[in-house]
């Protein structure tokens, strides 16, 4: 009862399309002004469908300076095991490192791989093409949305969020299972978190220790965004500017990405991108367990004129948005 109770009235705990549900008639708006549905396709012209569906993590990494990459690979199906492993071993990636599909999004099927076992176990499950990644442990992990008008030169960061993992205090007394079995945001996910994480359930820790559960960064994997007020837009926006230099026809996403400080991430160094979406990426921010509901639609509707001004411009340039038809098809397997 407690937990139904919580994914009732907690609405970072909704289905995205309850969620979304309410702002329907505003997006309607938005497509009327823009005479299609589809608008947001054309906000990101030089990514595959916009990064509206489907798109891919290989060609937007590609677009991103070396420097502020994770050491990667690209695995497809057809690939000999051995040709993966050589290739981890010439990239110089060591394990545990992060293996995720080329294009899902949400956390899916993304793991932590400890060895070439495992790595073996998840090259046959797949079934599909998938990014090797280094595991950077920077101990921080912010979720950046970043937007810029096509003929503006500088861009603007309007949410940040940090991300804190699933994490167990011992007590000196209960093992992390019977600890973990009151956290209301353990239990929702328990199924999937036995399944995922690599943890002794039954370890005691003493008293006010602590341990990272999950090191996946989403929230359907137990991460908690927190809104990141303290950290300043118009220095990261900077930033944001710096890494998005050369991609052109990029002007609206998300970066998830790691950093070893605060200072660092106004220095534009010792950051990792780890994914850049597209017109796809929420305001992370909005899921705050504190953030108001009320609060959150007046942001998401900020976001979506954001996108509504910048596929407007892209129209008068000559871009044509997708067919209506193949969005719906998108919509209904997901």
């Amino acid at each position: 009862m407690k937990l139904l109770f919580i994914k009732i009235f907690r609405f970072e705990f909704w289905p995205w399309k309850v969620f979304y549900f309410p702002l329907l008639p505003y997006y309607l708006y938005l497509s009327l002004k823009n005479r299609s549905l589809t608008f947001p396709y054309i906000v990101n012209t030089s990514l595959r469908n916009g990064g509206f569906f489907d798109e891919n993590k290989q060609e937007i990494l590609s677009k991103i300076p070396e420097e502020f990459l994770p050491k990667s690979i690209y695995v497809q199906p057809n690939t000999v095991f051995f040709e993966v492993l050589k290739k981890i071993e010439v990239n110089n990636i060591g394990f545990p490192l992060i293996a995720k599909p080329l294009n899902d999004q949400r956390g899916k099927d993304v793991s932590i791989i400890s060895g070439e076992t495992e790595l073996l176990q998840y090259f046959q499950k797949i079934g599909k093409d998938f990014v090797i990644q280094e595991f950077i442990t920077y101990p921080i992990e912010l979720a950046i949305l970043y937007s810029r008008m096509p003929n503006e030169p500088k861009g603007v960061v309007s949410s940040i969020t940090f991300k804190e993992f699933l994490t167990v205090s011992g007590n000196g007394k209960d093992d992390i299972e019977t600890i973990l079995r009151k956290n209301p945001r353990a239990e929702m996910i328990w199924v999937d978190l036995q399944k995922n994480t690599k943890t002794d359930w039954k370890k005691i820790l003493i008293k006010d220790e602590t341990q990272v559960i999950e090191k996946i960064g989403n929230h359907c994997r137990g991460t908690i965004f927190r809104n990141a007020t303290e950290i300043d837009k118009a220095k990261t926006a900077e930033v944001t500017d710096k890494i998005l230099k050369e991609f052109e026809g990029f002007n609206y996403g998300r970066f998830d990405l790691k950093v070893k400080s605060i200072a660092d991430l106004y220095e534009g160094t010792n950051i990792k991108v780890l994914e850049l979406n597209g017109v796809n990426a929420d305001a992370a921010h909005i899921f705050d367990p504190n953030y108001k509901l009320l609060k959150a639609y007046k942001d998401v509707a900020w976001h979506w004129k954001r996108l509504s001004d910048i596929a407007g411009y892209n129209s008068d340039l000559g871009h044509e948005p997708c067919s209506f038809k193949a969005l719906w098809k998108r919509i209904k397997t997901n």
